[in-house]
């Protein structure tokens, strides 16, 4: 993997200005000559390829360098004539405030003629090529970084192996790989040493720009704080004995991980903050936080549900169910219903009754058909960024600290600038508009941040839902199951997973639970006015792999909405006869494929404490995720159902050659995924270098914007019981992906600490790994689409039903037939 960025200028933030002749905004010049420790470092056949001038200009990643220091998002520098939109996936970057925790760091070199690294690559018993070499020579650490004032403390090293792995493809670069994900939100360094040897035997060596700003020789202007900071990082390695001494340095960077969920978080503060009374929705999205002007009634509508009076008999709704039946045929229609009048013949059963309603929940994306804004605009913040005020109080001129301060002061702040620090003093800022003092707002561009969490509003949207209600004895005060669906799919397919669950609870001798679900953003009934939605057809309406940071924001919008119905569930009007049996406080969710994706997030927010009195509405009592993973962009990559579709729609917009050929040979015979395989099937080898280097560029970035919704990055924040299911060789979500072991479902599970329900079943957190024999698929959990997935089927239903019922297994008693499991998992 190459993930070098080329500088044809040097525009990052903090070498913003860097981009004349000046050997001080350069750091390189012929005639240096710098201290024979450092010059010692240069002229080597093998050396770290960082330079900050010219048109080889070029920085390793991640780096510091590559930092907007105005608002703390990454800023990458664009080749001349490239879209400065955010569907350029570099622009699309610095939506994000910080770089992935789980993609590779990535380190080009420059190489002499018939010069590679030294080839001791081993292949180690689990299949990883290994180089004792490179592992030695390569120190990672994360540390806390006073921004102030640049010190470095609490140095905790990674380990070579255990914690990170350094690997190289072609012995002419070197990749670190983070084995275990790193923390979000969290500050690392990482040095390479002279101990690295090239297929000479001699040692690596650096560069001249690296040198520059390794000297001791002071920089002074655009370099002298980079330099500052390279010199902290070399000597935090050597205070903290990682090298012997920190000469031996050839190549060192600091960076800072993206955040996780802090948006989502900020989010549910707000929404728990309108349940004052005093306060109510409107009261919250005021100001530059309602950009759309909503009136006030609209705002105060949020979260009240609305219900039929009467329901219908589950095989009556599911016959006559025109999206039903418009998307699984009127065959299976009338084979749940014929299942759901066997079912009823059970004494305990009376009937499973089928409402429909709509649920107020706020909407944060755009709505808006006209230019495709729907597409192009992602969520934005509601409030100025606590970083840029801190900043213009700190370094601003005396005229903006003195108009923003008395703006501070006017909305409630009375300690300046200790309270920006405070969450409950941050929350004056949302709705606000500070100006400097020409007149300028501060924060104009409103990107959301870990310090600018809270979104504008854009629209309240009447939600439609489907809930199924079991009637029959001991059916009087049942509790709920919120179901969120998979990509593609829609809320209907709660028929098939109400009638399982039910029908297992009612055969078991166990009192049922009702489900209710919406579908998620861009599916089903929350189609586009123009009629735009996600179908098995356009998978990519919700991937938008156009632009990023809206793919992230639809996953954002997705697991708000399912904490939005949670929350909800407190404001049922009494007389509403659909819940008269449900008991709205004892609620559990259930995620699958795309829905566990948003789910995890659902989850863990929504048990994230804000207040004791506040806790209780959003809380869930229990989970069960089903076929999702982490390292969203890599497991997309591997997927069977999606990476045809997406390489396909990558390669066209980078390479020429593949959109003439797409062009002028598949439409009229080959579904767009078909055609890319076909072309890179017969590709020769430049042509498959220029697609495999557009490939993985865009799943780099791809991974950095989503980095802030990724399951492995949210699975820290999950609190309580959980069940998670996989099915062997999911053709959906990967189990595993090949170059990135953060990613798929087992590495999410590992991070989640979930037990094989295969060796013991006795706990809170535990994962059933289905194994092949079981014949169990990607959908496999929802219904079976084949005879040889139904016993699967039933065990995973039996499974979800008594964690559900038992509030998380809290009885330790979950039965498991270990003959469908994996117990080596």
């Amino acid at each position: 993997m190459k993930h070098t960025f080329k500088l044809s200028l040097l525009c990052s933030a903090i070498l913003l200005a860097g981009c004349g002749d000046n050997t001080e905004s350069s750091g390189t010049t012929g005639s240096v000559t710098f201290e024979p420790s450092v010059q010692e470092l240069l002229g080597r056949d093998a050396s770290i390829k960082f330079a900050l001038k010219g048109t080889s200009a070029a920085v390793p990643l991640p780096s510091f360098l590559l930092f907007d220091t105005n608002d703390h998002t990454l800023n990458i520098p664009l080749s001349a004539g490239s879209s400065k939109g955010l569907d350029n996936p570099q622009v699309a970057m610095g939506e994000s405030d910080g770089w992935s925790t789980i993609m590779p760091f990535s380190i080009p070199l420059n190489l002499a003629d018939g010069v590679t690294l030294l080839n001791d690559l081993i292949i180690t018993p689990n299949g990883t090529p290994f180089s004792q070499n490179l592992n030695a020579g390569i120190r990672v650490a994360k540390v806390d970084v006073d921004l102030a004032t640049g010190a470095m403390t609490n140095f905790t090293a990674l380990t070579p192996g255990v914690d990170f792995l350094a690997v190289t493809t072609d012995l002419k670069s070197i990749n670190v790989v983070p084995l275990n994900g790193l923390d979000p939100a969290s500050n690392y360094i990482y040095a390479l040493t002279e101990s690295i040897k090239d297929s000479n035997n001699n040692p690596l060596g650096t560069s001249s720009s690296y040198a520059s700003l390794k000297s001791s020789m002071a920089q002074s202007g655009l370099l002298a704080t980079p330099q500052k900071i390279i010199w902290n990082i070399e000597k935090t390695f050597e205070d903290n004995a990682q090298v012997t001494n920190k000469d031996e340095i050839v190549y060192s960077s600091w960076f800072t991980t993206a955040s996780a969920g802090n948006v989502m978080q900020g989010t549910k503060a707000a929404i728990a903050a309108s349940a004052n009374p005093a306060v109510k929705p409107a009261g919250v999205w005021k100001g530059t936080a309602n950009p759309n002007n909503l009136s006030v009634d609209d705002l105060n509508s949020l979260y009240s549900i609305d219900a039929q009076d009467v329901g219908s008999d589950f095989d009556v709704a599911v016959s006559n169910d025109p999206i039903f039946v418009s998307a699984v045929g009127q065959d299976k229609a009338d084979l749940l219903a014929n299942s759901y009048k066997q079912l009823i013949n059970h004494p305990a059963l009376d009937s499973i009754q089928v409402f429909r309603g709509t649920v107020k929940l706020p909407y944060f994306l755009s709505d808006q058909v006209d230019g495709k804004e729907w597409k192009t605009l992602p969520w934005r913040s509601g409030m100025p960024s606590v970083f840029k005020i801190l900043k213009t109080l700190s370094s601003g001129s005396d005229a903006d600290k003195a108009a923003i301060s008395q703006q501070l002061v006017d909305l409630g702040f009375t300690d300046l600038p200790a309270q920006l620090y405070s969450t409950p003093h941050q929350a004056l800022l949302v709705g606000a508009k500070l100006t400097l003092a020409d007149g300028t707002q501060l924060d104009a561009d409103r990107i959301l941040t870990r310090y600018s969490a809270v979104p504008q509003i854009r629209a309240v949207k009447e939600v439609p839902f489907i809930m199924f209600v079991p009637k029959g004895a001991g059916a009087d005060n049942v509790p709920l199951l919120q179901y969120q669906h998979g990509i593609t799919n829609l809320k209907e397919s709660a028929y098939a997973l109400a009638l399982s669950h039910i029908s297992t609870a009612i055969q078991t001798g166990k009192t049922p639970y009702a489900l209710i679900a919406i579908d998620q953003p861009l599916h089903g009934q929350r189609a586009l006015s123009d009629g735009t939605v996600t179908t098995p057809q356009t998978p990519t309406v919700f991937m938008n792999l156009e632009y990023l940071p809206v793919a992230r924001d639809n996953i954002r919008q997705g697991a708000i909405d399912g904490l939005g119905l949670r929350y909800a569930l407190n404001y049922v009007n009494p007389t509403e006869v659909a819940f008269q049996t449900v008991n709205q406080s004892d609620v559990s969710l259930i995620g699958h494929s795309i829905g566990g994706i948003t789910g995890i997030s659902s989850y863990a927010v929504a048990n994230t404490s804000v207040n004791p009195v506040i806790d209780p509405m959003f809380a869930y009592k229990t989970a069960t995720l089903a076929n999702l993973g982490g390292g969203i962009a890599p497991f997309l990559f591997e997927s069977g159902s999606f990476s045809p579709i997406i390489k396909h729609s990558i390669t066209a917009a980078a390479v020429p050659s593949y959109l003439n050929y797409y062009a002028n040979t598949c439409p009229t015979k080959d579904n767009p995924g078909t055609c890319f395989n076909n072309f890179y099937s017969a590709a020769d080898a430049e042509a498959k270098s220029q697609i495999d280097s557009a490939l993985t560029s865009f799943t780099y970035a791809a991974q950095t914007v989503l980095d802030n919704v990724d399951p492995f990055n949210m699975a820290s924040q999950v609190s309580g019981s959980l069940l998670g299911i996989q099915s062997n060789g999911d053709a959906t979500i990967p189990n595993k992906v090949s170059k990135i072991p953060t990613a798929g479902t087992e590495p999410l599970f590992k991070k989640l600490g979930l037990v094989n329900t295969a060796t013991n079943a006795s706990g809170s957190r535990v994962a059933s790994y289905f194994d092949s024999s079981s014949n169990a698929a990607h959908s496999t959990v929802i219904a079976p689409e084949t005879d040889e997935e139904a016993l699967a089927h039933s065990e995973m239903s039996s499974q979800i039903v008594q964690f559900t019922l038992t509030k998380g297994n809290s009885d330790g008693l979950l039965a498991v037939d270990a003959a469908f499991l994996d117990a080596s998992k």
